[in-house]
Order: C-alpha cells, then structure tokens, then sequence
C-alpha cells in the first residue's frame, strides 16, 4: 500500500509558507545586490517585487516542515528544487524577451540562482527543528483504529509508524473473524468484533477511523460507516484491491461524478499550451543557433558517404499515430522496413562519421524540425521503430501508454542511463517504467532538468553508440 497522500494545507498555512518562500527569495536577492558594485539600483527593487509574488503564487504547497525526501520522484523537496529550475529558467527568459538582462549585475543574478534552492534547504532544516523541539504539541497524534484485519490493514499500520505528519496513534483492530483466519494484528490488538467499534470509539475519544476492506465487502463497509455516524471521529474508507495500490493511481472527478484515473495525459488545457509554448520557443532558438551545425554536418556527410544525408524513418508519435522521424544518416544502409535491427557496439553498419554523430547525439538534431511541426517534444519518451514497438507492446506491461504523450529528443529513461540498444526485454521495461514515471510527475521544472542533464550527459555518455 502506498504511503497515503497528505490532505491539502488549509489557507493559512498555505499563505504561511508562500510567504516564507517569497520572504526568502526576495531577501537574497535584495542582499546580494546590496553588497555588489551596482548597489540597490531601482531595477533590483522592481525585480523584488516580481519575485515576491511569483515565489509565494508557486512555493506556498511547498510544506517547510514536512520530511522533504529530495531527490524521490513526487516528493515535497524534489518539487521545491523543480519548481525553482522552472521559476529561475522563466525569469531568465523573460529577462531576454524584455532586453532587461543588461540592466543587472550578471554575478548577482547568479550567486541568487544558486544560493536561494540552498536557503530554501537550510529554511525547510530550521523550521522542522524550531516546529519540533518548541511545539511538538503543535501537532498531536490522532487516537486512530481500524476496522477489518487483512494484509491492506496491516500495510496501513506500517504505514503509520513511517508518517512524519500527520501523526496517528493506532490503538487497535476490530474484526468478527477468528485469529487463524486473519493473521496476527500489527502495532495493535483486537479490540472487539465490528459491532464494538461505536462503542468503543464515544468511550475512548476516538479521533479516526479506517474501515479496510475489499470492494465486494462495500455494503458491509457502508453498514459500519452508517453506524458510525453516531460518532464524532473522522471516517476513511480504504479499498482493499489491488487497484488501488497501483503508483499512478489517481483521484479525479467527472462532472460531479468521482472517478480513479488510471491512464491519462497531462498535457490538457493550460499544461498542454505551457509544454507546447516551450517546445516552440526552445526549438526556434536553437535551430537559430545551430544552423552553422547543421551545415556543417550535412557536408561532412555528403563528403563521407554521399546521399542521402537525412535518414527518414516512421515512428509512432502521439496516440500510437505514425510520424516521420529525421536524423543525420550514420550508416550505410537505411532500414525501414518491417524488420529493423538495433544499432549495437561496434556495429558495422555505423559510418566513421556516424560514430561520433551516435555518440554526440548529433545525428538527433534534425528533430527539432519534427518538435516544431507539433509531431515531437523537446522531453518525453523516446520514439521506438515501428517494429520494435509491436514486438515490445506484446512483451512489456503498459508499453503503449508511453503514447499518451508525444515523443521526445531526450527523456528520463536516458538521464537515467536507458540509452542504445535494449538487448533484454527487461532493459525495455525499465525504459518504459521511467517513460510512464515522467508522464505521471511532468511538470515545466522536469522538463528543464532533464534537458540540463541531458546536455551534461552529451560527451560522457556510455550507452551511446
């Protein structure tokens, strides 16, 4: 079972925590231009001002007090940092677009960029010992039970002594059944049969109760929620299925009507114009830049090996729709046909030229014309051979979800070393659990990051070849 997902802050505590956020960004910032040669020029108080309602709009679902995790996919300080990237690139870009870069101290702005994820760090630190050694009371544990004993139940109670907050204090178990058909009872004791817990819960100031059972128990489980309601605890219902312990599983609502997501893509309405902005804006800035490149190469390969100096070859794109993927040829043979084999180390088929093209991942380059044709993303999973995609689709769980999304140049299964030949079918899985990860958590920070590794990755990269 995972680890239930905390309730959202109520408004203060949001309000709180922008506030501490924006306090500390704008500070940094007055700070260090305080102490440059251009001093607190009116244009760093304009910029304050900027950064103090961006920070507190964007960072105040950031809990300073909560365990962080940095790092874990979904988890509070790995969002912080994301986040930052995001709120730091925007800035950047705006600067550019308005011609005010030229305005500010060049130094100043980077010691900010880099110090203030740092002063957030220190500030998450501080207000987790200040909250925790001066109001641990603040925060007390809530008298918790749970009704029905089954393996769900006892993840729960697992769970519970892993939570940082909220707290709860499980004080036991209700169930009819006997113990050799339930199993012994985690981090509490069986308290009485189903028909107790009323009872007991007016009698012992009962905060929470976690009625755990399988969905084709529903009307047994909505009986004790009904005789609960001559209760004042609070009442969860948890569904022992196998469903719902699945990562991506997500709580949604259709016209009033609640519903679990399964599947889905991220990239409707708002989202889907930000990613699509972006994709635009970096794919006509660096096709700009790299024309000379593009030149460059196109001769070299011309030179090298002839025609022709583009290799075409059909992909599946969004939705599992073909589209035609163009790269820098780098072998002497072009396959598209309905068996195509994967280039390996050493491969023979592989151009002089077209090695070091492989492994620069310059051969990549003429992608960005299929980002800007709307038929790729600058991030997202990488496209697969027609081919391999229904030979793998048979093989690998949950394959085609990959689709749900546009392809990318570059993704999180290659920063994470999924670059190049598949050779196992368990080398494919693992790509696909890291594709299926990205869409679940995108967000623009993400994007960013992995755009930034990718570059550090470019001339250091093994499974390039």
């Amino acid at each position: 079972m995972n680890t239930p997902r905390q309730r959202p802050g109520s408004s203060f505590a949001l309000l709180l925590h922008g506030l501490a956020y924006a306090g500390i960004g704008t500070s940094n910032l007055l700070i260090c231009a305080h102490l440059s040669d251009q001093g607190l020029i009116r244009a760093y108080h304009e910029l304050a001002l900027l950064v103090f309602v961006i920070l507190g709009a964007v960072f105040g679902r950031f809990s300073l007090i909560s365990r962080w995790h940095i790092g874990r996919a979904g988890s509070i300080g790995t969002g912080v940092v994301l986040n930052w990237l995001a709120v730091a690139t925007g800035l950047v870009f705006l600067g550019f677009i308005t011609r005010q870069t030229g305005v500010f101290e060049r130094r100043v702005i980077l010691i900010w960029l880099a110090t203030t994820p740092l002063l957030f760090v220190a500030a998450h630190h501080v207000a987790r010992y200040v909250f925790f050694r001066w109001f641990p009371n603040s925060m007390r544990s809530r008298r918790a039970v749970i009704v029905f004993l089954n393996d769900d139940s006892r993840r729960l109670a697992e769970t519970f002594r892993d939570l940082d907050l909220p707290r709860f204090h499980l004080l036991g178990f209700f169930e009819d059944r006997t113990a050799e058909r339930t199993g012994a009872p985690v981090g509490g004791l069986v308290l009485g049969r189903c028909q107790d817990v009323v009872a007991y819960v007016n009698a012992n100031t009962v905060d929470v109760v976690f009625v755990v059972l399988p969905l084709e128990g529903a009307d047994r489980a909505m009986s004790v929620v009904s005789a609960l309601g001559d209760t004042t605890a609070s009442i969860y219902f948890v569904p022992a299925s196998p469903l719902f312990r699945m990562d991506h599983l997500q709580f949604a609502e259709v016209g009033g009507m609640p519903v679990f997501t399964v599947s889905e893509t991220p990239f409707f309405g708002a989202d889907g114009l930000l990613k699509r902005m972006m994709d635009i804006v970096f794919a006509l800035i660096l096709l700009a830049m790299l024309a000379p490149v593009f030149a460059v190469v196109a001769t070299a390969v011309l030179i090298s090996s002839g025609r022709p100096i583009l290799f075409t070859q059909p992909r599946y794109g969004l939705d599992g729709r073909e589209i035609a993927v163009h790269k820098f040829r780098t072998m002497h043979v072009a396959e598209v046909g309905a068996l195509v084999n994967q280039a390996t180390r050493n491969d023979p088929r592989v151009t002089p030229l077209g090695a070091f093209l492989r492994r620069t991942s310059i051969d990549e380059l003429p992608q960005f014309w299929n980002v800007l044709r709307g038929e790729m993303s600058l991030v997202g999973p990488r496209p697969h051979a027609v081919s391999h995609n229904e030979t793998y689709r048979g093989l690998v769980s949950q394959y085609m979800l990959r689709h749900k999304v546009k392809p990318g140049l570059t993704g999180l299964a290659q920063i994470n070393g999924l670059r190049g030949e598949t050779a196992r079918v368990e080398d494919m899985q693992r790509r696909v659990e890291y594709d299926l990860r990205y869409i679940r958590s995108w967000s623009p920070g993400l994007d960013i990051y992995i755009i930034l590794r990718t570059i550090a990755l470019v001339f250091r990269d093994r499974a390039a070849y």
